[in-house]
C-alpha cells in the first residue's frame, strides 16, 4: 500500500492551462493520464547523457553562428524580409534543442534537469530545466524601449500569464517532490530474512520509480511554456524588434556563460 493511503497524488497542469493561468479541475491532468498519452505519442530515438551533452555543444556552436548572422544583418540595416529569415531561423534552432532534451529525457531526465549540461551560472538561474519563460519577457521590457502602447498592453498580459504558468507548474514540481519524498520516508527497511519487509521495500521503490518517471511531464510542460513565450513575443513585436529581443537573450546567456569562466578560473585558497 502507498505510504500517502488513499490521498491524492501530485497533478499536472495542461500547458495551454497554465499559459492563461487557468488552473479550473477540469484543466488539470492526473500523472497517471499524462503517462499514458506519453505512451501513445510516437516514440523518438532516446539520446543518452552523453549523447545529448555532445549535440548541445554542437547546437550551441550552430546557435551561435546564427546570432552572428543576426547581428550582422540588424547591424548593416538588412530589410525587413532578409531579416525575418534570420529571426525564423534562429527561433527555429531555438525548438531544437527543446525536440533534442525531448529526446533525452526519454532515456535519463534527471540528467536534463540536472542541467550538468550547462555552465554553473546557468544552472544557478535553471527553471525545471531551463530558462523561466518570465524572464523572455523581462528582457523585451529592457531592452526594447520605447514600446508603443499597444505592444506594451500586449508584453504586460503576456508578463501576466507567464507569472501564473510558472506559479502553477511549481506548486506542482513541489506537490510532487514532496509525495516522492513521503513515498520514501513511510517505507519500511529491507530487513534481511523478512520476505514481507523485502516485498514493501521494493514496492516502495517501484512506487518511487514510478514518481521518478513522471519529472517527464514536467520538463514538457516547462519546454512547452518556453516555446510559447517565444511564439507570444515574435506575435508582439515587430521583426526588427524581434531580432534585437533574440539578440539581448543572447547576451544574456553569454554574460552567463562568461562569469562561469570567471568563477572556475578565479583563485582559490591553498
Amino acid at each position: 500500500m502507498d505510504a500517502m493511503g488513499d490521498r491524492e497524488g501530485p497533478r499536472l497542469v495542461s500547458s495551454t492551462a497554465l499559459w492563461r493561468g487557468d488552473r479550473r479541475p477540469a484543466q488539470v491532468v492526473q500523472v497517471s493520464q499524462l503517462e499514458q498519452d506519453f505512451q501513445r505519442a510516437p516514440q523518438q530515438r532516446e539520446m543518452g547523457p552523453v549523447a545529448f551533452d555532445t549535440e548541445y555543444i554542437r547546437w550551441l556552436e550552430e546557435y551561435n553562428e546564427h546570432i552572428n548572422e543576426l547581428r550582422t544583418a540588424v547591424n548593416s540595416h538588412s530589410r525587413d524580409p532578409e531579416l525575418r529569415r534570420i529571426v525564423d531561423n534562429v527561433t527555429a534552432h531555438y525548438h531544437e534543442v527543446f525536440r533534442m532534451k525531448g529526446n533525452a529525457a526519454k532515456a535519463d531526465v534527471v540528467h536534463v534537469l540536472s542541467g550538468m549540461w550547462k555552465t554553473p551560472a546557468e544552472r544557478c538561474s535553471m527553471w525545471i530545466g531551463g530558462c523561466r519563460p518570465s524572464l523572455l519577457i523581462k528582457l523585451l521590457a529592457i531592452q526594447l524601449e520605447p514600446l508603443t502602447e499597444q505592444q506594451l498592453i500586449g508584453i504586460y498580459n503576456l508578463q501576466q500569464s507567464s507569472h501564473q504558468a510558472e506559479d502553477a507548474l511549481s506548486q506542482a514540481m513541489e506537490a510532487w517532490q514532496q509525495s516522492l519524498e513521503e513515498t520514501l520516508a513511510y517505507g519500511s527497511p529491507a530487513t534481511e530474512g523478512s520476505s514481507g519487509d523485502v516485498a514493501n521495500y521494493m514496492g516502495q521503490m517501484a512506487m518511487a520509480m514510478g514518481k521518478l518517471g513522471t519529472l517527464e511531464g514536467f520538463l514538457r510542460q516547462a519546454d512547452s511554456l518556453r516555446q510559447q513565450a517565444l511564439h507570444q513575443m515574435h506575435r508582439v513585436l515587430t521583426t526588427r524588434q524581434s531580432a534585437r529581443a533574440l539578440l539581448a537573450i543572447s547576451e544574456y546567456f553569454s554574460r552567463l556563460r562568461a562569469l562561469s569562466s570567471i568563477w572556475l578560473s578565479r583563485p582559490r585558497e591553498q
